[in-house]
């Protein structure tokens, strides 16, 4: 082979080896740049997830947190911050704000008529004319925003006030309805005693009138709220059931007796799956003739609850700490069920389930269903070993 033939070969060769030099180059570079740039997106995912887990906005610091207690502004507090006991009677009236978008004022009164402090009647009347938070209601959901409310007018007195009575009452307004006392749902027993006796206010040394409005109400279709671990909204918890916990992760359906509506088709598959999943199955169904310690003894085992949008799932309140949460949602937008297990500090997943209206019958999605309560499961399992079972 002569030089130049030589030469032109050793150019040739050397051309094909950078031409595919470069497109290996180019294409490595590409699988290196795509993997950084996934790695770097899936790290500031769980950078994202970390601070999630922890984060408490300012709305949620404002109302659903122990500070939420200063942020009461007192329309009478001209001279002073307290209550004068040595010029009784005198009454307080404190203002907030719901959660935005809707802020409109909300309000409470504390009225001190005398320094014994032997007694704390909290005046639950506004409560029975508001239909929504009406204290005899038969919806769980709907019943625990009045003991909220009453458990803020308390807890208010108690902390921001240093109003701390031997003995405290709830007093309803029984005659509005033709109610009896023995008609209150049983959560009531477990946070006070219970009358209808209006005549107890003269004995009263303080009078709690709560807020009738916002607070719980205004989570149920809030779904950009921040407010992970609220220790006050577990101490409200903590009043119904002592939250301790059991070790073996028993999956619980939530089930829904009576109801005419959001029944599931294909719950003889659901359940099959379910015992895949878990080393126990349970069916519970709760109603309103339970009292609250037989609704506590039902979800003592449960450390996944799991059943179709509605009041039933309020009952996490119930449930041990640390509890993992799968609601089928349908098309709903509600949050209610979300913002309860993000203020417990649970976890909590919403699985389509079905693609109907959230008023009709579901057949659920056994894939979808079986990947949300394995990640409910781990969870529940990596909790308990964490947290040792308490709060």
């Amino acid at each position: 082979m002569s030089g130049l033939r030589k030469r032109a070969y050793i150019v040739f060769a050397l051309s094909g080896w950078l031409c595919c030099s470069t497109i290996l180059l180019s294409r490595y570079t590409s699988e290196m740049m795509e993997l950084y740039i996934t790695t770097i997106e899936t790290k500031n995912m769980n950078k994202s997830d970390t601070k999630v887990d922890k984060r408490q906005d300012d709305e949620c610091k404002r109302v659903f947190e122990w500070s939420m207690i200063d942020s009461w502004k007192d329309l009478n507090a001209q001279t002073s911050l307290t209550f004068n006991m040595t010029s009784l009677p005198e009454r307080k009236t404190l203002k907030s704000k719901r959660l935005a978008p809707d802020n409109k004022e909300i309000e409470m009164s504390i009225l001190v008529q005398n320094n014994n402090l032997d007694l704390t009647v909290v005046d639950m009347f506004p409560s029975s004319r508001t239909a929504m938070s009406e204290p005899f209601q038969i919806n769980l959901w709907h019943r625990m925003v009045s003991q909220y409310e009453a458990f803020v007018g308390v807890q208010t007195a108690k902390y921001r006030y240093g109003l701390n009575t031997t003995e405290t009452v709830y007093l309803f307004d029984c005659k509005r309805n033709n109610n009896k006392i023995g008609d209150l749902p049983p959560e009531w027993d477990k946070i006070g005693n219970t009358t209808c006796d209006e005549s107890i206010k003269s004995r009263a040394s303080v009078i709690i009138t709560p807020p009738i409005d916002g607070l719980l109400w205004d989570l149920a279709w809030k779904r950009d709220f921040e407010c992970f671990n609220s220790e006050m909204f577990k101490a409200f918890a903590s009043q119904y059931v002592d939250k301790s916990s059991a070790m073996e992760v028993v999956g619980c359906w939530i089930g829904r007796k009576g109801r005419p509506m959001r029944e599931v088709t294909n719950k003889k598959d659901l359940f099959k799956m379910m015992h895949e999943v878990f080393p126990r199955v349970r069916d519970i169904e709760l109603t309103r003739n339970h009292s609250t310690d037989e609704t506590i003894d039902l979800l003592y085992e449960c450390r996944v609850l799991f059943g179709i949008h509605g009041a039933g799932q309020m009952n996490a309140i119930f449930a041990r700490p640390g509890v993992s949460v799968v609601e089928i949602v349908g098309k709903t937008g509600a949050a209610y069920y979300k913002n309860i297990n993000m203020l417990l500090g649970q976890h909590y997943e919403a699985i389509m389930g079905d693609d109907k209206a959230i008023n009709e019958n579901f057949e659920v999605d056994l894939v979808e269903a079986r990947d949300a309560l394995t990640r409910a499961k781990d969870h529940a399992e990596a909790w308990i070993k964490k947290h040792d079972g308490k709060w």
